[in-house]
């Protein structure tokens, strides 16, 4: 009977009130408030037993009738309280009925509306594939990014008859999409029409599991970037990492893969050990590295690199430093502070610019809250976290700090220096699991504390000739198909069927140091 209490609790707040006039107009919120907070105590079945229940609302409403204030409106869900007990559980009965009837008018209009886009499906699937049609869709269908965009302007370039149709998610993701990009949103009938018809389809997540494959269309799987850490069927063993993931799903969906692009011969392994289905794996690159390869020779401060550096005010002549962490799934919404971010702007001194960027998953969670915004809003650093298109970010930088992000086998192509922040390792890789021990095998030098990372910087280290030295052999191994020509190899020789030569093929060394768990598994 502990939540009876509730009610001298709130008798000493009136109480208090009494005694003080200048809170005199603060009664009718309080009223109110009092009421709807003894209703929902008496609204959840584990707080009070049964045989109490009738009692708990008697003294609610005594006490609710005692404190009205004069004048005071009674309406909504307190109204309840100025009536029996029975017209409350009345009340509460109608309500559950309501719900229900409303819950199995969902599921008609659904199991209808179902049965509708198969339909819709069902008659564009009597015609015959269209040789021409090509579908793209990007990361969880936000927009046209990543490496099918890289695909989809390549074709437009090269390959005019070829017809790109963008899928999207809903209609704010649709007022993204530029004035000139066909598009449809997922699930309507439009969509059902054309996903019935394509003969390609792009993207680098899957496809909705309704999709049906027709034989003779031909799915193209982009993925996002290297795979550092444990993916796919390597996450049945780590319970943290696939909260909210279904696994067997996964690898139906990716069984629609006809081809699966590689950018080096560890995604290979990766790819075809973590996703064990039936599609051959494509030696083309990364698409949306071309831009990073070609920039290899230019400067931070020139083409999309320096529109970022305008469009954020960062000056022309200021280093910027670009900290890119991934998500932590030991933590909680996957975010976990590993650096004062105001502390290392500031430790970085003049004429340098700390710009930050969070894992795409963080962009709508409270990661941004926990003082970013704020710190961005004084111009302490850059949040580049909104920013849709990494490529642009990345050109941008002088140098790169990240942890175990993917990211870095982007930013390697660029030949600039890369700090790799691994406070955290023991602790990242027992909940998520690790191909390559990135310590071992990072692009730069490593930090293991604030201090040291903070000390790379302050000496110099952070681009002396070791560095240089471990980015290339980083290279050698995490760009080896990346030559700039990616996504003209993909719409040449997947989309079109002609032949393209091949990436100079690039000796793969192992790592000089540490346990390789991708080889050792």
């Amino acid at each position: 009977r502990k939540h009876f209490d509730i009610h001298d609790q709130y008798e000493r707040v009136f109480a208090y009130v009494d005694h003080h006039p200048e809170l005199a107009p603060w009664r009718p919120y309080l009223h109110r408030k009092m009421g709807e907070h003894c209703l929902d105590i008496l609204a959840k079945r584990d707080r009070l037993p049964p045989s109490d229940r009738a009692e708990f609302f008697r003294r609610t409403a005594a006490m609710f009738r005692r404190h009205t204030p004069a004048g005071a409106r009674i309406d909504g869900e307190v109204a309840v309280l100025t009536g029996p007990y029975a017209a409350y559980l009345a009340r509460r009965q109608a309500e559950r009925a309501g719900r229900e009837l409303g819950r199995r008018g969902l599921q008609v209009r659904r199991a209808a509306a179902g049965r509708a886009k198969r339909g819709v499906f069902a008659m564009a699937a009597r015609r015959p594939l269209d040789p021409h049609l090509v579908l793209y869709a990007a990361s969880s269908h936000r927009g046209v990014l990543g490496d099918p965009a890289a695909v989809y302007y390549k074709a437009r370039e090269i390959a005019p008859q070829l017809r790109g149709v963008w899928v999207v998610r809903d209609a704010t993701d649709s007022r993204l999409v530029p004035d000139d990009v066909e598009h449809v949103l997922l699930g309507s009938p439009a969509y059902h029409r054309l996903a019935a018809r394509a003969r390609f389809f792009v993207n680098d997540v899957n496809w909705p599991g309704t999709l049906v494959k027709r034989p003779g269309s031909v799915h193209v799987q982009t993925h996002q970037g290297t795979p550092l850490t444990y993916l796919g069927a390597d996450l049945l063993g780590k319970p943290g990492a696939r909260l909210g993931l279904d696994v067997p799903q996964m690898l139906r969906r990716a069984d629609r893969w006809d081809h699966s692009l590689v950018a080096n011969r560890h995604s290979e392994l990766v790819w075809e050990r973590a996703y064990p289905c039936h599609f051959a794996s494509a030696r083309t690159g990364s698409p949306r590295n071309d831009v990073l390869v070609r920039a290899a020779l230019d400067g931070p401060g020139s083409g999309a690199g320096a529109a970022f550096r305008a469009r954020h005010g960062i000056p022309a002549d200021h280093r910027v430093v670009l900290y890119a962490p991934t998500r932590r799934d030991y933590r909680r919404g996957g975010h976990a502070d590993r650096l004062d971010l105001a502390r290392f702007a500031a430790d970085l001194g003049e004429g340098h610019t700390l710009v930050v960027r969070l894992h795409p998953c963080l962009l709508t969670g409270p990661a941004r809250g926990l003082g970013l915004a704020e710190l961005h809003r004084r111009g302490v650093v850059v949040d580049a976290t909104d920013e849709p298109h990494a490529e642009e970010v990345m050109l941008a930088a002088d140098v790169l700090v990240t942890d175990y992000s993917a990211l870095m086998a982007d930013y390697a192509n660029l030949d600039r220096p890369i700090v790799v922040h691994a406070d955290d390792w023991a602790a990242y890789t027992a909940s998520r699991g690790a191909y390559v021990d990135i310590t071992a095998v990072a692009p730069g030098h490593v930090s293991r504390s604030y201090d040291e990372l903070a000390a790379l910087f302050a000496s110099g280290s952070w681009r002396d000739a070791e560095s240089a030295r471990l980015r290339a052999r980083f290279r050698s191994r995490f760009c080896e198909f990346d030559d700039g020509r990616a996504a003209e190899r993909v719409v040449r020789t997947l989309l079109l069927g002609r032949s393209m030569p091949a990436p100079d093929a690039v000796r793969v060394p192992g790592p000089a140091t540490g346990h390789d768990l991708l080889a050792s598994t």
